[in-house]
């Protein structure tokens, strides 16, 4: 990658455990330490990271929130977006969650929650299945710190050291607190009040 000139990778590192991998069927991948350690190397050779991580599977324990941000922190990854987990059609889960609904449909207003694509970003949930674990608004508050612990500005600040120039270091940090302010969400349903602001805030 580096010799073809490429400066950045997006790469869907998706969970951080054994048992994260094996649900996000990607179980091939390394977990912990040799993660982190596989990821430093596209530091080591010149290409920055937007690293993909998802939350809200099976798995997932109240301990797996700090696991996953420390070794995003750990790995040195330039910038991270923490996801909700999201059933894609024509996906297994997906299949398997359209199979579930059929027995008893959840509505939001008018829509199946199967369809929730078609419902306005005001009312649609962050979060579309249960949990076995952790509730929905746990979940939403975790994500959150994980969030904002990689986004402060201690941490921006170490990575922006990849920028060549005090003011490339400066941009960095900036883009680095609009990134969060963008694509962070605001709790397990999206308030619409808090986006207007969120889209003031970038501008």
């Amino acid at each position: 990658m580096r010799r073809a000139n490429i400066k950045g990778a997006l790469v869907g590192v998706e969970a951080v455990t054994p048992e994260g991998l094996k649900a996000a069927f990607k179980d091939f991948n390394q977990s912990g330490e040799a993660l982190a350690k596989q990821l430093l190397t596209f530091k080591q050779h010149g290409v920055g990271v937007l690293g993909s991580l998802i939350f809200g599977l099976p798995t997932d324990k109240p301990a797996t929130f700090d696991a996953t941000v420390e070794m995003a922190l750990k790995a040195e990854i330039t910038f991270a977006q923490f996801l909700m987990m999201t059933q894609f059609p024509g996906t297994v889960d997906f299949a398997r969650w359209e199979k579930e609904q059929a027995k008893r449909p959840t509505l939001v207003g008018n829509v199946p929650i199967t369809g929730y694509w078609m419902i306005p970003p005001e009312t649609r949930p962050k979060m579309f299945t249960p949990h076995p674990s952790v509730n929905a608004e746990e979940i939403g508050e975790r994500v959150q710190k994980v969030w904002n612990r990689f986004y402060n500005w201690s941490a921006i600040w170490q990575r922006s050291a990849c920028a060549p120039r005090l003011q490339f270091r400066i941009a960095f940090v900036f883009l680095s607190k609009l990134y969060r302010q963008m694509y962070a969400g605001t709790g397990i349903s999206t308030d619409s009040a808090r986006r207007k602001k969120a889209k003031r805030w970038a501008r």
